[in-house]
């Protein structure tokens, strides 16, 4: 009788009813992870504020966190303050701060970095002896980027913030208001409590899109951007030491077709009031006189002496300037460097006074 080669077994397949219970367990395992993580990032959230308060304590600050509550989702923890107060003096004066919220996130995405979301709407009121002034900021996606884990009284740090916009309202006792609005912020600083005069004890550059400037600035009623800055930055720093000057190593804005950068050296705390030397470089003089000129806002006097010299500089390229190309701006748009400079307080263009820092001050 013929021998029959054993058939080979077939491979068991999975059970149909393991995979849910398999999901079910991954799902169970994430949950738990996620409820870990979470407990771990409410906890550092509890200490960043406990130690807040206690640095803010030994500076003569006062912290009051108002109610707290905790929340978040998948990922991500977070504690928001609900009417937050800040209260301290600043120098010979004092400073009472206020918002609606403030909440901390910490985000398993981003593990290293703490973000604060401010309130949409924060004021706060400056007093002293000559000084009653009250400021109201109004936020849109205003955010602020810390490292994770900095102590209060850390020795050096960093920080980075955005915003969409920023309403700023300055409030004087004589009912007179001066409101900025900066759109599309952001910008980012350091400091170092240790540095030497070598060095930065603070450091901060910053940007925005476009700065509406007051309506009730004496500017122009047109053209439509005539009270509106473009591309304008700012990076400063204060040297380590005990001098404390302020170097402005870039200012820039834009007006119109008008071009602004300034660098220079500062003393605000001089015994005589501030003092300090700038360069301040202008471009496109002409094309802002002729955009003027088009919006009927200035004299056609003015405009007939930017088209003469221009001419003038394009009749006799040698004398006055380089040979002209098809990209070479008319001599009226080229850049100029002013000397700008700060004696007690009074500000100068060369040796023309042009009014006292006050006097420029809202």
């Amino acid at each position: 009788m013929p021998q029959h080669a054993p058939r080979p077994a077939r491979p068991r397949r999975p059970s149909r009813h393991k995979w849910p219970r398999r999901a079910a367990l991954a799902l169970l395992g994430f949950a738990a992870l996620d409820g870990l993580a979470w407990q771990t990032a409410q906890h550092e959230l509890g200490r960043t504020v406990t130690d807040w308060r206690t640095h803010l304590h030994r500076q003569g600050w006062t912290l009051d966190p108002g109610r707290t509550t905790r929340g978040g989702s998948p990922l991500t923890a977070r504690l928001t303050l609900r009417n937050p107060r800040l209260n301290g003096p600043a120098g010979n004066r004092t400073i009472a701060w206020g918002t609606d919220r403030i909440t901390l996130s910490l985000s398993l995405l981003h593990p290293m970095t703490l973000r604060i979301d401010p309130g949409n709407t924060q004021a706060a009121r400056l007093t002293g002896p000559d000084t009653q002034q009250a400021l109201r900021l109004q936020t849109e996606n205003a955010r602020l980027f810390l490292p994770l884990g900095l102590p209060a009284d850390a020795a050096t740090g960093h920080a980075a913030w955005t915003a969409r916009s920023l309403a700023l309202q300055i409030l004087n006792p004589d009912g007179h208001s001066t409101d900025l609005t900066l759109h599309d912020l952001r910008g980012h600083g350091l400091w170092n409590s240790q540095a030497g005069p070598e060095s930065s004890r603070v450091a901060i550059t910053t940007h925005a899109a476009t700065i509406d400037l007051p309506p009730a600035w004496p500017l122009p009623t047109a053209p439509t951007d005539a009270h509106r800055l473009s591309d304008a930055g700012l990076t400063v720093s204060f040297p380590g030491g005990t001098a404390m000057p302020l170097l402005v190593q870039g200012l820039h804005a834009r007006w119109t077709h008008l071009s602004l950068s300034a660098a220079g050296i500062a003393h605000l705390t001089a015994p005589d009031g501030p003092e300090g030397a700038f360069t301040l470089s202008i471009a496109g003089i002409g094309q802002t006189v002729r955009a003027l000129d088009r919006a009927g806002t200035l004299s056609p006097d003015l405009t007939h002496l930017v088209a003469a010299i221009d001419q003038l500089a394009a009749a006799a390229p040698g004398a006055i300037t380089a040979p002209a190309t098809p990209d070479t701006p008319a001599l009226t748009d080229r850049p100029i460097s002013l000397p700008l400079r700060l004696n007690a307080g009074m500000v100068f263009i060369g040796a023309l006074p042009l009014g006292h820092v006050t006097d420029w001050l809202p």
